[in-house]
């Protein structure tokens, strides 16, 4: 049980700091619209990435604040119906919705990763001006996905210790 505890702690810690790093994102893409919107306005000289790059950055925020989220289930719930229900019945419908997660997961992981290989293979890049490689923005596509199997793993793991606590109760 102290294992299964620890690997609770150790993929919700590992998610939290992932979540909090990548919020200042936010900020690097704040900075890069505003550098935009000066180059554009005040020297006539609009740039050809910063759009682009723009939502590169925000597909790994995405990526990375999910998972946190996910450990802190502040996704969208019903909790006006979820609170009626008993302890018992809450925490089957935890473990069915965690089921869930990670089965579209694997699929994401399992799809994501087939297209992010591709993409490295054939050094696709993106179809605009600027042109950049799409390999690495495509990784975020499954490393974000494991992330979720982690957490949704340690979420299933978190509900069944309350099962047995509550059995032992």
């Amino acid at each position: 049980m102290q294992k299964v505890k620890q690997f609770i702690a150790v993929i919700g810690g590992m998610n939290r700091q992932l979540g909090k790093i990548s919020s200042f994102v936010l900020i690097l893409i704040m900075l890069f619209l505003c550098y935009e919107v000066v180059m554009r306005y005040f020297f006539n000289s609009p740039t050809i990435w910063v759009h682009e790059l723009s939502g590169f950055s925000f597909a790994f925020y995405l990526a990375l604040t999910g998972p946190w989220l996910l450990q802190r289930k502040e996704h969208v719930s019903v909790d006006i119906v979820y609170s009626k229900f008993p302890a018992r019945f809450r925490l089957t419908a935890d473990i069915i919705s965690y089921l869930v997660c990670l089965a579209f997961f694997v699929v994401l992981f399992w799809v994501g990763g087939k297209d992010m290989l591709h993409a490295f293979k054939i050094n696709q890049h993106s179809y605009t001006v600027w042109g950049p490689p799409l390999g690495p923005v495509k990784l975020f596509v499954p490393v974000a996905a494991a992330l979720f199997i982690l957490q949704a793993l340690a979420g299933i793991c978190e509900v069944l210790v309350k099962f047995r606590e509550d059995s032992v109760k």
